[in-house]
């Protein structure tokens, strides 16, 4: 097995053309094979990264493997179309151009961000599982302290009711059966073991919820150094595209993917001017040539210069009058 031929898997990955990198440079063999790497490793770290995110939201760890594998080729495919697309040193950088290519850079970079910061919570799991225990502590303060008063406030007045209405049959100013009274002893006792049971119910939802979202948040609030995780991580996630944009207009691979790139132009445009006419003899019995606008079909960049000599508005007259 040849040496460039070790390389045909990780070209492939970075949409490179064999053909065109076998006769390159070893600089530049390397160079996309490189770049084919990374993006291997890249989308194995974003399997890992959406697997994680999904089984911490959804809580299906076994089938979070697919929907991670699936999200990642998605994210790939977009990944890969702004990397074929680009053009390495174009000719011409005008306004569209600069616009468009921000928008890819800002565009890879979300992209890259929804992988790096869940693999962000594995690393520092440790220190996440911390920080989580005090923010989950925290919350079922609250929560209890909020549901106590509450049911604190409810039962206390039932109790001043029962009171009351015990007092006013002691004193025998009402006639009442004993049914309300029970009533509202009833009420008490369901109040406090309503209480009890939220309180517990509460606490264990709080203790048994990943906080995924809010950990993601606490993370990166907390401990701002995390974002240096993050550069580093979305510097590789754009290498690939650097590595093909920044290169020499004067190296062979360029000026043979150019050539190449023409020749494929050109005999598209050979075969559309052969098929032309034969399509309108075809379709309505009449042959009509492909009539050229520029001098330089098909890329289009010189018009022709109109020659045809025009008359004035007397000669038109003249004209329609048969004169």
């Amino acid at each position: 097995m040849s040496r460039t031929s070790k390389y045909h898997f990780f070209w492939k990955l970075a949409g490179e053309d064999k053909q065109i990198l076998r006769n390159s440079e070893t600089g530049f063999q390397l160079r996309f094979a490189l770049s084919g790497f990374l993006i291997a490793l890249i989308f194995v770290t974003a399997v890992i990264s959406y697997h994680h995110t999904f089984s911490q939201i959804f809580d299906i760890p076994n089938l979070s493997w697919l929907w991670g594998f699936l999200f990642s080729l998605m994210i790939f495919n977009i990944y890969k179309l702004n990397l074929i697309t680009i053009s390495a040193n174009p000719n011409r950088k005008g306004t569209g151009y600069i616009i468009s290519f921000f928008f890819r850079i800002c565009i890879l970079l979300l992209l890259g961000l929804t992988i790096i910061k869940p693999i962000e919570t594995l690393l520092l799991k440790k220190t996440l599982d911390i920080e989580l225990a005090y923010l989950k502590f925290d919350e079922i303060k609250q929560v209890k302290a909020k549901t106590a008063a509450y049911f604190d406030t409810a039962i206390a007045s039932n109790d001043r009711e029962l009171i009351r209405l015990k007092q006013q049959l002691a004193d025998g100013r009402i006639k009442t059966s004993l049914d309300k009274i029970e009533e509202l002893e009833a009420k008490k006792q369901k109040l406090v073991l309503d209480k009890e049971t939220l309180i517990e119910d509460t606490e264990k939802l709080i203790d048994e919820s990943s906080y995924f979202v809010r950990g993601l948040i606490h993370l990166n609030y907390k401990f701002p150094w995390v974002w240096l995780i993050s550069s580093g991580f979305l510097l590789l996630f754009l290498l690939p595209l650097f590595l093909k944009y920044f290169i020499s207009k004067s190296s062979s691979y360029d000026i043979t993917r150019a050539e190449l790139n023409r020749d494929i132009i050109l005999d598209e445009y050979a075969n559309l001017k052969h098929q032309y006419p034969l399509l309108f003899q075809k379709s309505i019995g009449m042959r009509i040539e492909l009539e050229e606008q520029f001098e330089d079909p098909p890329f289009n960049l010189i018009p022709k210069t109109i020659t045809r000599k025009t008359g004035t508005e007397d000669d038109f007259l003249k004209f329609l009058n048969g004169l």
